[in-house]
């Protein structure tokens, strides 16, 4: 299995106390952490969902706001995306507390904001605005979606390998258990999500923080398995609510394609 580093329960020594309540994330690891976090956040953006094709602009915001926490575990280069995600509520917020009950529907408030002609033809969007809020958050959760999903493939890739290897072997064979690069992961995902839209200076302040990248990630979860299952839970539940936001933000011409400064 691939090793992502030392366990959290590992470091505290209360892998009894946490697993109480392992299966609904939500038992404390003693300093107010649950301790299946990204579960717990999964569950957040769950409630996001709205109907069929809507995302509930409240709950939304409060998914990012909480997912912030679950940043803070995964180490100090996380600083720059919580700062990002603290930037774009502010955006939504502006717009959605004109109307809170009105623009609980993600649809709604863009479509008033569109409605309005605060922004041009051709995708260009006013800063600030809900919708510049919003199309950077979806960014930001992509970039999150493909380092899980990609964690996720390595694993993966290396039990199958091991697998292989014991299938052809003679006798017992050592189990292929390479560290997963968590730095390359997260430099492959910035590379697809955030580089293509980041101009000099977003991206300089990325490079910078890219250096505190850690060797592995960390598990955030009484055990490995379970941190699998919710990397899993995360990036699916995620996914929903990012393709529902791309989906509104095309079809009203929401989608800024200009670089930042």
């Amino acid at each position: 299995p691939v090793d992502m580093g030392p366990t959290r329960s590992d470091l505290s020594g209360r892998q009894d106390a946490a697993n109480e309540k392992a299966g609904s994330g939500e038992r404390a690891w003693g300093n107010d952490q649950p301790a299946r976090p990204l579960k717990v956040s999964a569950g957040h953006f769950a409630k996001c969902l709205s109907g069929d094709s809507d995302v509930d602009v409240a709950l939304f915001i409060a998914a990012c706001q909480k997912y912030c926490k679950v940043l803070t575990l995964i180490g100090p280069f996380t600083l720059l995306s919580i700062r990002e995600v603290n930037s774009n509520m502010k955006k939504i917020e502006h717009s959605f507390e004109l109307a809170p009950l009105r623009y609980r529907s993600m649809r709604e408030l863009l479509e008033a904001e569109a409605a309005a002609g605060m922004h041009q033809p051709g995708g260009l969007i006013v800063d600030p605005s809900a919708a510049m809020g919003l199309l950077w958050a979806r960014r930001g959760l992509q970039f999150w979606i493909i380092i899980y999903r990609e964690l996720l493939t390595q694993h993966d890739i290396q039990e199958a390998a091991s697998y292989t290897q014991a299938e052809i072997s003679s006798g017992s064979s050592p189990r292929i258990n390479k560290v997963v690069n968590l730095k390359e992961i997260v430099e492959r995902s910035y590379a697809t999500t955030l580089q293509p839209f980041f101009g000099w200076l977003s991206h300089n302040s990325m490079l910078l923080a890219l250096r505190a990248v850690p060797a592995e990630f960390p598990v955030l979860a009484p055990t490995k398995a379970e941190l699998l299952e919710d990397l899993r839970e995360w990036s699916d539940v995620v996914s929903q609510v990012v393709e529902r936001m791309a989906a509104m933000q095309e079809e009203l011409d929401l989608e800024d394609k200009r670089k930042s400064i």
